[in-house]
């Protein structure tokens, strides 16, 4: 396998997942969103969490497990993410990765990712993560994440006289949790754009479904991907829908074939290769949705070809 190409300048907005941009408009039009952040800073609640995991778990430096570390650098350098991150390692023999920080964020990885992932399959996984920190996923993630010891901390503070009422909490609460799972769809996409081979995508994701060890070796992709095709075709309908989203809504994830599927779509109607070749620099001003290609700025409704919104003057194209 060749190594993946640097994709130059790329801007997150390039490969953002339209249920991403949705669910997250949905969550800054909640009532009590802004107040809730600003109680989140001010009580240092970030700096609690990452005190948490730098004083619990393994660093990775250019002295430590230099290897692992050049994995990062290396997706980095595709993924345009000029900062490096930190990355540390926690004991756990589960493959996973997540995110913690917004303005000097780190990346911790289990180590059944390091000791179960082959090395394309781990950049993969490390460029979901770098996805995260590209789109800035990461301040509502913890606020999602905390939502239950945030709320008791500014509780507290007020002396029980907190701005949000309890239908309110829950609206929020649902709301950050619900975009929190659409924005993985995004950052799988920058995981592709990392190792740029959907099987390796593929066999992360069956490895992550429960693919024993021992047959690590004779995966077959080609399979998997027709359940995950045969489970998205599902979504035709209107009971499956409901049925998905009641099994779902208590979830931090979406559902791993569905999260197959959606790359598979993405590449075989071409947005995929349209980054790749860079031609999706010029439109990161505008944003997808079911209503058509709108102004992500103003959201006036867009031809595709205007260089300025007409409505708030936006640059559209880069």
């Amino acid at each position: 396998m060749s190594a993946p190409v640097p994709l130059k300048g790329l801007h997150p907005l390039e490969y953002e997942h339209p249920y991403d941009s949705q669910a997250l408009d949905a969550v800054r039009a909640t009532p009590g969103l802004d107040w809730f952040v600003r109680g989140y800073n001010k009580h240092a609640v970030e700096r609690i969490i990452r005190l948490q995991y730098t004083g619990s778990h393994l660093r990775i430096s250019e002295s430590n497990h230099p290897e692992v570390l050049a994995h990062l650098w290396a997706v980095c350098e595709v993924l345009n993410l000029p900062a490096v991150p930190e990355l540390y390692l926690e004991w756990e023999y589960g493959i996973n990765g997540f995110t913690i920080g917004v303005d000097h964020p780190i990346i911790v990885l289990t180590s059944g990712a390091i000791d179960l992932l082959e090395t394309d399959e781990l950049r993969f996984l490390i460029g979901h993560e770098v996805g995260h920190i590209k789109s800035r996923h990461t301040l509502y993630h913890q606020v999602a994440d905390y939502f239950p010891v945030i709320a008791d901390i500014l509780a507290d503070a007020t002396f029980g006289a907190s701005n949000l009422t309890g239908p309110l909490q829950l609206a929020l609460k649902l709301a950050l949790k619900h975009w929190s799972r659409m924005s993985e769809f995004t950052a799988d996409r920058a995981g592709l754009l990392a190792c740029q081979d959907l099987d390796v995508a593929a066999r992360v994701m069956m490895k992550w479904s429960g693919m024993p060890v021992k047959h690590h070796a004779s995966m077959n992709v080609a399979a998997f991907m027709d359940q995950a095709r045969a489970f998205e075709a599902m979504d035709q309908d209107l009971l499956n829908k409901a049925t998905k989203f009641m099994a779902i809504v208590g979830s931090t994830h979406p559902w791993t074939v569905l999260r197959a599927a959606e790359l598979t779509r993405w590449k075989e109607e071409g947005d995929y290769e349209k980054v790749l070749q860079r031609q999706t620099k010029e439109m990161v001003g505008t944003k997808t949705t079911s209503s058509g290609l709108l102004c992500r700025n103003c959201g006036r409704r867009l031809e595709g070809n205007e260089k300025f919104c007409e409505t708030c003057g936006a640059r559209l194209k880069a």
